[in-house]
């Protein structure tokens, strides 16, 4: 009598391979993900380093870091000055950084030689792990973009507020949406410029830029307005501001003085606009975001520091101890 073997899997064997199969796949997906997160978390690190050469790089050319922003509107920010040590020698001879036309607002950023800027991303000024567009026109936070200026996701650090040294004349309050504290306690800070020995704080207890690459509940509030290129509206430092106390109405682009704690997720004073002086350092990555220390160094600033702690970092000349973090 001929006996018929039975071949293949019955329908309950084949449920149960593929019930393992998933669960395999769902245990593999986060190691995936975290692999991932962790390649673009270094990218990121590294255009933060390479950030950092080309400011010790511009100090040693002339002398000083690069102002953090300036006036008029249209006048460049520190993020245009240091192309040339980004290898981006050809793209800055392009450029007519001299512009100061007050006329048109925008109209000496984007017209004329400064064309190029249009719609142009470099690579590095931006992190990989923002899924964020680099270039966005007007949304609900990005204004006056219409010509597409690359929204960057690194800030300079124009000082901390209130002063961690308990100093009054250091930073100034201005009218604009909600109260704005531009400082010049920090190393990038409008129409001012800071030199080495200025540090006095020290070069490893001292910020210079700051990843702002994420969003602020689930708005993109980088400080590009206007795009990532341009000035700020007044020709005084925020220290003669403060003496007296005029309370104008001032904006700009490319810096913030510190204010609120690392990704902070709601909209508040100062920090829900892109012209905004205290915009919020942000990210991506899980748990914080990166920061540039004048010597060079990047660290991970955990959202959870302490606030004494991040506005110390924040401050120059301070003469307070940051501590550890």
């Amino acid at each position: 009598m001929n006996t018929r073997h039975r071949v293949g899997f019955t329908l309950v064997e084949l449920l149960v391979v593929i019930a393992i199969i998933g669960i395999l796949i769902a245990l593999l997906l986060p190691a995936v993900q975290a692999a991932r997160e962790a390649a673009r978390r270094t990218q990121c690190t590294n255009h933060l380093k390479q950030i950092g050469l080309a400011l010790q790089n511009y100090h040693d050319t002339y002398q000083t870091f690069p102002h953090g922003t300036r006036w008029p509107l249209q006048a460049p920010n520190w993020r245009v000055v240091i192309l040339p040590y980004l290898e981006q020698t050809a793209l800055y001879d392009q450029l007519d950084i001299s512009y100061q036309s007050t006329a048109g607002f925008i109209s000496g950023t984007y017209t004329g030689k400064n064309a190029v800027l249009a719609g142009l991303a470099i690579d590095g000024y931006s992190c990989p792990s923002n899924p964020n567009p680099k270039n966005a026109a007007n949304t609900t936070r990005t204004y006056n973009n219409t010509q597409l200026g690359q929204l960057i996701d690194y800030v300079g650090i124009g000082g901390a507020v209130p002063d961690p040294g308990g100093r009054t004349n250091i930073c100034v309050l201005t009218s604009r949406y909600g109260g704005n504290y531009w400082c010049e306690n920090g190393m990038l800070f409008p129409n001012g410029w800071v030199k080495m020995r200025d540090v006095r704080d020290g070069t490893s207890n001292t910020l210079i830029v700051g990843e702002q690459s994420g969003v602020v509940g689930t708005y993109d509030i980088r400080a590009s307005y206007y795009g990532g290129w341009t000035g700020f509206t007044s020709p005084l430092r925020p220290a003669a501001m403060a003496a007296p106390n005029d309370g104008g109405d001032y904006w700009g682009a490319g810096t913030t003085a510190i204010r609120y704690a690392i990704n902070t997720s709601i909209l508040l004073g100062g920090a829900s606009e892109t012209y905004n002086s205290n915009t919020i350092l942000n990210s991506f990555h899980p748990g914080g975001a990166q920061g540039l220390l004048v010597d060079g160094s990047v660290h991970f600033l955990s959202e959870t520091m302490d606030m004494s702690t991040l506005l110390r970092l924040g401050a120059k000349d301070d003469n307070q101890v940051v501590g550890p973090w």
